[in-house]
């Protein structure tokens, strides 16, 4: 028979003089079906310790893989906001007035170009921009974050395609 703990209030009995009499301690005898204290539920240390290291060997090996993975994230980030600010010079040109001629192996530098820090863009032939916007085809060497790429600037619209 089961042990069930109920006081003896919710106890159903027929008569109330029993109910009265009777003490909450003889409502459960002790038996195997009811243990002699609370029953302690949850888990051991050992098997605490078993998944922690379980835990740890996984992140050990998942770790670096998800750091290459946020550093290639960023390095992308930075090479598409290095694409756009190249693709902006026939705007800044056009809304400056004046060509723009940069010798091949110099920087390739003007006001209102702003690159991702640590990136460089150096002119591997001539770069020219008319007045009105229009670009000559001219190929470029782009340096950051561990990345050395060459770009070709394509015309009319300096549109920069990776080599």
């Amino acid at each position: 028979m089961a042990c069930r703990l109920r006081s003896i209030r919710s106890a159903p009995m027929a008569h109330r003089a029993v109910r009265v009499m009777m003490r909450t301690s003889d409502s459960c005898q002790r038996s195997d079906a009811c243990p002699a204290g609370p029953v302690a539920g949850g888990f051991s240390l050992l098997e605490m310790l078993v998944v922690l290291a379980l835990v740890s060997i996984m992140v050990a090996l998942i770790a670096p893989r998800l750091a290459n993975t946020v550093r290639a994230i960023g390095v992308s980030g930075d090479r598409a906001e290095t694409v756009r600010q190249i693709e902006r010079l026939p705007i800044l040109v056009r809304n400056d007035g004046h060509p723009l001629a940069i010798a091949a192996d110099l920087p390739l530098q003007r006001a209102g170009m702003d690159l991702p820090d640590g990136w460089r863009v150096t002119t591997v032939t001539q770069v020219n921009v008319a007045a009105s916007g229009i670009c000559a085809a001219a190929r470029l060497k782009v340096e950051g974050a561990d990345v050395v790429e060459e770009w070709t600037m394509a015309a009319p619209d300096c549109r920069v395609v990776a080599l």
